[in-house]
């Protein structure tokens, strides 16, 4: 289960880590519901008349203090191990067969505090995926989203960043001046042209708040019509995004997202020249998720059921 902000995603997987059925539902913390053990029994109930003790790994922002219980954060630097060991086991929910996995908190590239829900998961995920198809870990993985992380390859979470890119990107164009000068559907024009013309305008001089207000002068000076101004703002946004990660011009980065997400940062990371690779978010996240179920059946001293880690 991937239980976000927005949806619950459930992921059946057989004994040979296949996904045999998805099934998915809107009611994410944005939308929670009133009971959110009646609202996973009624979404994944065939599933349980099939296969009543499967076991269900949960992970995201359910943990946090507005989700289902809440689940603290491990401290980096944290492995697959710890995750399992802090993972709590829900007592009320499948005969005991239900856990839901900790976040992780660590420092970011300033120095600040940063937490991350449900990337942890997709992180191993991603790069046991690599592994076993004889690939190269990337040096860095990306996870573009509302709330974007950049994570440090290696065997362990040693420290992470996160950028508000997509939550900023919204604001923007629905509660700011630059509203005005974007097309009411809010929908990109998908045209590469002016994306890159954004990537360009974040490397120039000046800085991000300088930058956005190009948004608003390109339209009313006739340069852009409403339309193109989300893609260009995308592109200042995911530009400075980048940029702010301070790496090497030959530094390999790893995109962890679904397809039409990872476009824009497959995009920018060949405009600016870094070589790239990406892995699929939902595959990220049943392969982090049977990784886990893995450490937790092997591991003779669980937390009992209900114990907060």
């Amino acid at each position: 289960m991937d239980w976000g902000t927005t949806n619950l995603r459930a992921y059946w997987v057989n004994e040979n880590r296949q996904v045999v059925n998805t099934r998915v539902s809107d009611q994410g913390l944005s939308n929670p519901p009133n009971d959110f053990g009646q609202c996973l029994t009624n979404l994944i109930q065939p599933w349980l008349n099939e296969a009543p003790q499967t076991t269900i790994i949960i992970s995201g922002m359910v943990g946090s203090p507005s989700g289902w219980i809440e689940v603290p954060h491990i401290p980096c630097p944290a492995g697959l191990s710890d995750l399992a060991s802090a993972a709590y086991r829900l007592p009320d929910f499948l005969h005991g067969n239900a856990w839901i996995i900790p976040g992780v908190k660590g420092t970011g590239i300033g120095g600040s505090p940063d937490v991350m829900r449900g990337e942890e998961v997709q992180f191993f995920g991603a790069q046991a995926l690599l592994t076993e198809q004889g690939k190269p870990w990337p040096d860095i993985w990306c996870f573009p989203g509302t709330h974007n992380k950049w994570i440090r390859c290696g065997d362990q979470i040693s420290g992470f960043s996160t950028s508000m890119v997509g939550e900023f990107y919204e604001l923007a164009r629905r509660h700011s001046l630059l509203s005005q000068s974007l097309s009411s559907t809010g929908n990109p024009s998908d045209d590469p042209t002016v994306f890159v013309k954004g990537l360009d305008a974040s490397q120039q001089p000046g800085g991000l708040l300088h930058h956005l207000f190009s948004v608003r002068t390109l339209q009313l000076l006739g340069t852009h019509d409403p339309n193109q101004g989300h893609d260009y703002l995308s592109g200042i946004l995911i530009g400075h995004d980048i940029q702010a990660q301070s790496m090497g011009a030959d530094t390999h980065i790893g995109i962890i997202a679904a397809a039409a997400l990872a476009h824009r940062y497959e995009l920018a990371l060949s405009h600016f020249g870094h070589p790239h690779s990406t892995v699929a978010t939902d595959q990220a996240t049943v392969r982090g998720a049977t990784l886990i179920a893995d450490h937790l059946a092997a591991n003779t001293t669980q937390p009992n059921l209900g114990e907060t880690p």
